[in-house]
């Protein structure tokens, strides 16, 4: 919960025209303690809240002008600062840094969500004594954030994000029961409302917030179903016909749209989990050539990397300055360096071709790449 009280006495001062010394000795303090005051380095003793109130002529509430909820920037500045410091602090200290936010901005939903992503996007990075530890530790915290949210919010739209993220802490928890019964057993019929939202503007002959409604609508459809062609990648690896269909699909929404420059972050990830499957399919050729496409990708890619759209997308900038992290990507910039390399060096369906020159060769590139990072 923010305090502005030290800019409504400013303000007030200002407006009965007095200095700080007639503040001061008015309430029988010193000048440094008003400038104190409405610098926000100290706040009034809380005797003299009431004498404030009454000398200003306004309510102690409207003196006290609590902020139960910091803006979109405000939130966004907080966890990209918070992700940054993994780059120079100790991760105990980070992790103090996060639950000194939470305990600060305890009432503020919006902000204990993005905390608790936060959690779940860097909780491999954060104090632990392996890798599982940190899962059920930080995975833990986090659901419990989104439960919070939960308690605290009354916004649609944040209680089905943190409806939705909470069952995604089950998942990764092992907990499928507890998945089903947060989410249910099918898949929701959906309705598309920004269609309503775009023809909302067309009936008020707005025809360009239509087609910004409706382009941030496919923008981030295709993003999704990538995401989606890549997790069924990995289900169907034992249906070699629909592995390749469903690759070859891939291959075409990537031309389709162009995501190797719109988002190459998810043509990442699409290679990857389709080496991964050719791998486990002993289909060698198309392995090397995942991971050769992985690579060159890779080689070009430039940093930092930031949702933006393009020739075709021309129009969805207002919808990504509104969104919670805005144009950055949730994963700090050097902690995805250090991913894209690992996620092939250290992958164990690709330990099979540690002897293979073809591979040999991919890891010196990627090697090369990682040099270039680390001198960036």
């Amino acid at each position: 919960m923010e305090l502005n009280i030290g800019t409504i006495i400013s303000q007030k001062r200002k407006e009965k025209q007095i200095t700080q010394q007639q503040l001061a000795d008015f309430m029988g303090v010193s000048k440094a303690s008003v400038s104190k005051w409405e610098t926000g380095q100290s706040y009034p003793d809380i005797t003299l809240i009431p004498l404030l109130a009454g000398y200003f002529n306004i309510s102690v509430d409207e003196l006290m002008n609590y902020s139960n909820n910091l803006s979109t920037e405000q939130i966004r500045h907080i966890y990209i600062s918070i992700t940054n410091e993994f780059d120079s602090n100790k991760p105990e200290e980070v992790l103090n840094s996060i639950e000194d936010v939470v305990h600060r901005y305890y009432s503020c939903a919006p902000l204990i969500l993005e905390m608790g992503q936060l959690l779940l996007n860097h909780g491999d990075l954060l104090p632990g004594k392996s890798r599982d530890d940190k899962m059920v530790k930080y995975i833990g915290r986090a659901q419990e954030l989104f439960a919070h949210v939960l308690e605290i919010s009354n916004d649609p739209v944040l209680l089905d994000k943190a409806n939705n993220y909470s069952a995604y802490c089950a998942l990764m928890l092992k907990k499928p029961d507890e998945v089903l019964n947060t989410l249910g057993e099918y898949v929701p019929e959906y309705y598309p409302t920004e269609s309503l939202i775009a023809w909302a503007y067309q009936l008020k002959g707005d025809k360009d917030r239509a087609i910004a409604t409706t382009q941030s609508s496919l923008f981030q459809y295709t993003a999704v179903m990538m995401s989606q062609i890549n997790n069924y990648l990995q289900l169907v690896v034992d249906q070699p016909d629909k592995f390749e269909s469903t690759y070859d699909k891939g291959l075409s929404l990537i031309q389709s749209f162009s995501f190797k420059k719109l988002n190459p972050a998810i043509v990442i990830n699409f290679f990857n989990s389709a080496a991964m499957g050719f791998a486990q399919m002993q289909r060698t050729e198309q392995v090397m050539d995942c991971l050769s496409q992985y690579v060159d990708l890779l080689s070009n890619m430039q940093f930092p990397l930031e949702l933006h759209g393009d020739r075709y997308f021309d129009k969805i900038n207002e919808w990504l300055n509104q969104t919670d992290l805005g144009h950055a990507l949730p994963r700090d910039e050097n902690q995805l360096k250090s991913d894209f390399i690992t996620i092939v060096t250290q992958n164990p369906f690709l330990q099979q071709y540690q002897d293979s020159e073809e591979f040999k060769k991919i890891l010196e590139r990627l090697n090369t790449i990682k040099e270039r990072f680390e001198n960036e």
